[in-house]
């Protein structure tokens, strides 16, 4: 009897195993059918889930620094003196200008104030009676020595305004208009001014 009942409880133990390995209901009885369905469940579930992207590696943030202090912007400063435009009126017989300028660039701005044509040129020379002069006062332009007529704008009109820029060195000019000749000389007439550059 003991005998029997070991082998019913072995029978008992068999069969449990046979089931919770999978045992097959299928017509050929091969016990691996199930697992081989697993198996495959689990391969097409793998394939049909959505690709997972990779997620970057985290990298250390670089140390924060602390802001420069903000400072107010340096206040603009005026134009130099020797860049700054000279007015120089031209009237019936007189050039009204600054006499004394610092070396360098000068622009000046010849503006015919008056009713005749005028112009304005700019002269290296100790002064206007050191030029070589006709007998009415005009400059006798071809005897200056080479390079001292510095500039000149052309015949301005009644109200006409012409930038003249010119390079000073320091010394002694004159600024002339040298239209007319003889007795109709408006340098000769007082239509001059010797400037300083310094």
């Amino acid at each position: 009897m003991t005998k029997s009942l070991r082998t019913a409880a072995l029978l008992v133990v068999f069969g449990f195993a046979i089931a919770a390995c999978g045992g097959s209901d299928s017509s050929d009885g091969d016990a691996t059918d199930g697992v081989e369905s697993v198996e495959t469940t689990e391969a097409s579930a793998e394939e049909e889930a959505a690709p997972v992207s990779e997620v970057p590696p985290v990298t250390e943030a670089a140390p924060v620094t602390e802001a420069a202090p903000v400072t107010e912007a340096a206040p603009v400063t005026e134009p130099a003196e020797e860049s700054a435009v000279i007015v120089a009126s031209l009237v019936e017989w007189a050039i009204e200008a600054p006499t004394e300028y610092v070396a360098g660039d000068v622009t000046f701005s010849a503006t015919n104030n008056g009713n005749f044509p005028h112009e304005f040129a700019v002269i290296q020379a100790e002064s206007y009676e050191a030029l070589p002069l006709s007998e009415g006062g005009a400059v006798i332009e071809g005897d200056l020595p080479t390079g001292a007529l510095i500039g000149r704008t052309a015949r301005l009109g009644g109200g006409s305004v012409e930038n003249l820029t010119v390079t000073l060195s320091p010394g002694n000019y004159v600024l002339v208009c040298n239209l007319g000749g003889g007795n109709n000389s408006h340098a000769g007439q007082g239509q001059r001014l010797d400037i300083t550059v310094s």
